[in-house]
């Protein structure tokens, strides 16, 4: 009901699209800096190098939802939702949802083409889609190093700790053999 394609494997999605990823990254930046904003990468000590941790692409059918309203991206600093589906001729529900700070939930409409900017730890969730597909490019920024791994990587920096006990696997497999 809900599937993840992880683009940034590999480094896939900035050599096959970097002036998307340029762009999607100044609008996080711009969004951040503008009057209104939160101003929160300039009140970090020495500034913010902002790079890609993941960017997934979510393909959600009737039934998919993201149901936890405390779910938030933990590690993370921006969060770009961008909707690739018209909600009002492709799919029904899935609406993107924010916990507030008085405890209510918000509800963010958005249309095709329309990017949400959100810090990444404000808790969010996604109502259960009702009826056809939803789809979205989700892109979290960090301070940490620019992922290729194959999943939604928990380390800043050095190694990923997936990938290395994949590869261990892989070898213990052909020593095996």
């Amino acid at each position: 009901q809900w599937r993840t394609r992880y683009l940034h494997a590999g480094g896939a999605f900035k050599e096959r699209v970097p002036a998307l990823l340029e762009k999607l990254t100044a609008a996080a930046i711009e969004v951040d800096d503008r009057p209104g904003g939160w101003g929160y990468l300039k009140k970090a000590p020495g500034g913010v190098r902002l790079v890609p941790r993941c960017v997934e692409h979510h393909l959600v059918l009737p039934g998919g939802a993201l149901p936890d309203p405390t779910h938030f991206d933990g590690g993370s600093l921006l969060t770009i939702d961008v909707m690739l589906k018209d909600p009002s001729t492709d799919f029904q529900g899935g609406t993107l949802c924010t916990l507030e700070s008085d405890g209510s939930m918000a509800s963010h409409a958005f249309g095709k083409g329309d990017a949400l900017v959100f810090l990444s730890h404000k808790a969010h969730c996604v109502q259960p889609v009702t009826a056809g597909l939803r789809e979205t490019l989700v892109m979290e920024l960090w301070e940490g190093e620019e992922r290729r791994c194959d999943h939604r990587c928990q380390r800043h920096r050095g190694a990923c700790s997936v990938e290395d006990a994949a590869e261990k696997k892989r070898q213990r497999q052909f020593v095996e053999e």
